[in-house]
C-alpha cells in the first residue's frame, strides 16, 4: 500500500497525517507535535520537527518507509519559493536518514494554500479561505489561478489574528494604567491570565519571553471567553473588519463582482469565537462578498491532494 504524507505546519502546532493514495480526504493515522513555522523556529528545527513526527508515525502505524511515495507540506512561513527550497533541502536530507526513498517526492506549500485545497468540496474549482489563528491571511483559487492577501508576518501584518487581538488588549491595559483610556475589565482579564498583580509587571514578563508572538496570541483565548463584554467585543469587531478587508482585496485581484463565491473560515480564533463568526458572516453576506461554507477536509488532506496532483 502506497502512502502520501500530508503535513500542516503552523506556528504553534504541526499535524502529520498518513493518507492512502486511494483516499486522500480521510484518515485516522494522525499525529500532532510542536509548531514548524521556519520564521519562528528556524529551518533546521522546522525540518527536524516534521521529520520526527513522520518517523514516529511510520513506527506507530506500521508504515514501511519505502511505502511513502510523497510528502506534501503546507507550512506557515514558507509561502515564498526561496523559503520552500530551504525547507525542502533539509527535509530531503533527514528523510534519507529515515530510509525513505531517494526518489521520494517532496512538495512544500504555504499553509494557507494547502488549507484552501482541503476546504474545497470535490465539485468546487473556486473559493476563498480566510485564516485567523496565531497569524492571519487569506487566499483564493479560481480557474487554476491563485491569489493571496496578507501573510506579512506579525511585524507588518497579521491583522485580525490572535496576536493582533492580544496586542490590542495589552495596549488597552497599559493605556488604562496611564489614565489614557477609561477603566474596563480588560486589564483584569489579562493580568489574571498571566498570573500578574500589576500592569508594570508586563514589561518583565514579555521582554524576557522566548516566544513573544505565541504568548501574546494566547491572550486572545481569555478575551474570547469574555466576548459578551462590550469592551471585548470592540476589539473583536476591529479584528473582524480587518479580516473582511482581506476578502475585499481578493475580490479586487480576482475581479469578482458576484456574491456566490464560497468563503471558508479557519483558525483557532474563528473556531472559538461565535461573536467573530457571526459578525464576519454578516459583513460578507451583506456586502455581497460570498457565501460562508463549511470546510470539506483538513489542511493536511489539502497538502496531500496538491502533491498528488503535481504527480507522484
Amino acid at each position: 500500500m502506497d502512502y502520501i504524507v500530508g503535513v500542516d505546519g503552523g506556528g504553534t502546532k504541526t499535524e502529520v497525517a498518513f493518507y492512502r493514495r486511494d483516499s486522500l480526504h480521510e484518515t485516522d493515522d494522525v499525529l500532532f507535535g510542536p509548531g514548524s513555522n521556519p520564521r519562528a523556529s528556524g529551518y533546521d528545527m522546522s525540518a527536524e520537527r516534521i521529520a520526527a513526527l513522520i518517523e514516529e508515525g511510520m513506527k506507530k502505524f506500521h508504515i514501511p518507509p519505502d511505502s511513502v511515495t510523497a510528502v506534501g507540506a503546507g507550512i506557515a512561513g514558507a509561502g515564498r519559493f526561496q523559503e520552500q527550497e530551504e525547507l525542502t533541502t533539509r527535509l530531503r536530507s533527514l528523510f534519507l536518514k529515515l530510509n525513505m526513498s531517494e526518489n521520494l517526492k517532496i512538495d512544500v506549500f504555504s499553509d494557507s494554500k494547502a488549507a484552501l485545497q482541503g476546504a474545497l468540496h470535490p465539485d468546487m474549482t473556486s473559493g476563498m479561505l480566510i485564516i485567523s489563528g496565531t497569524g492571519s491571511n487569506a487566499v483564493a483559487v479560481e480557474d487554476g489561478g491563485f491569489f493571496k492577501s496578507g501573510g506579512w508576518g506579525h511585524l507588518f501584518g497579521d491583522e485580525g489574528s490572535g496576536f493582533d487581538i492580544g496586542k490590542k488588549a495589552l495596549r488597552r491595559t497599559t493605556k488604562e494604567r496611564d489614565g489614557r483610556a477609561a477603566p474596563s475589565s480588560i486589564p483584569g482579564i489579562i493580568l489574571r491570565e498571566l498570573g500578574l498583580m500589576h500592569a508594570e509587571q508586563l514589561i518583565g514578563h514579555f521582554y524576557q519571553s522566548e516566544d513573544q508572538k505565541k504568548e501574546i496570541a494566547a491572550l486572545a483565548r481569555p478575551l474570547i471567553e469574555h466576548e459578551h463584554l462590550p469592551e471585548v467585543q470592540a476589539i473583536l469587531e476591529e479584528a473582524v473588519q480587518e479580516l473582511v478587508l482581506h476578502i475585499e482585496s481578493l475580490h479586487h485581484k480576482m475581479r469578482r463582482e458576484d456574491g456566490e463565491l464560497p468563503v471558508f473560515t479557519a483558525g483557532a480564533i474563528f473556531n472559538n469565537s461565535s461573536f467573530m463568526q457571526e459578525a464576519f458572516r454578516n459583513y460578507i453576506e451583506t456586502r455581497g462578498l460570498g457565501v460562508i461554507r463549511h470546510i470539506y477536509s483538513s489542511p493536511s488532506s489539502g497538502a496531500a491532494k496538491l502533491t498528488e496532483r503535481r504527480g507522484c
